[in-house]
């Protein structure tokens, strides 16, 4: 979900989100192998346990990517960013 603080109409909302999923899915798999994925990092974090490198590296280039892609378009839109939640 692409979160701001305001100057962004539903329409860009929508698009930036969906650009933002799609570089996921394409880097990481369907939406059910993401979820898995940040699963995993969550739930080592709650565990203190420091999660697979391997994870962590795709999981980073993924998202940056996603976020890069995700806001493009977006110039005059300083303050947002995408949240990832996933559901147990």
């Amino acid at each position: 979900m692409l979160r701001e603080d305001a100057g962004m109409t539903e329409q860009q909302r929508a698009a930036a989100e969906c650009r933002f999923r799609a570089v996921l899915e394409d880097r990481l798999g369907s939406p059910e192998q993401v979820a898995a994925l940040v699963r995993q990092l969550v739930q080592a974090e709650r565990d203190g346990e420091a999660p697979a490198p391997d994870l962590v590296r795709r999981w980073e280039r993924a998202n940056a990517a996603a976020r890069y892609t995700g806001l493009q378009s977006l110039a005059d839109v300083t303050d947002a960013w995408f949240e990832v939640s996933v559901t147990s």
